[in-house]
């Protein structure tokens, strides 16, 4: 799995993905993290968008992978 390094890249996968967000996940590279979450609200904006809930997360090594469903 190769991790976003682009927030612009993570928020133009969210927007593109046809399919339910139960088969999407996001992985975004920790380098484009920040303490403020910023960069992550640009990709939640595209999620809230298509409807979507955040489902979680996996920390990997350098790494987080988002998950999203519908709402409950």
């Amino acid at each position: 799995m190769n991790p976003f390094t682009e927030i612009e890249e993570a928020r133009i996968a969210v927007e593109q993905f046809d399919g339910s967000p139960d088969e999407f996940l996001l992985p975004v590279s920790d380098e484009i993290q920040d303490p403020m979450g910023i960069a992550m609200a640009i990709v939640t904006d595209a999620v809230l968008a298509k409807g979507w809930d955040l489902n979680g997360f996996d920390q990997r090594d350098g790494y987080r992978v988002y998950k999203y469903k519908w709402p409950d």
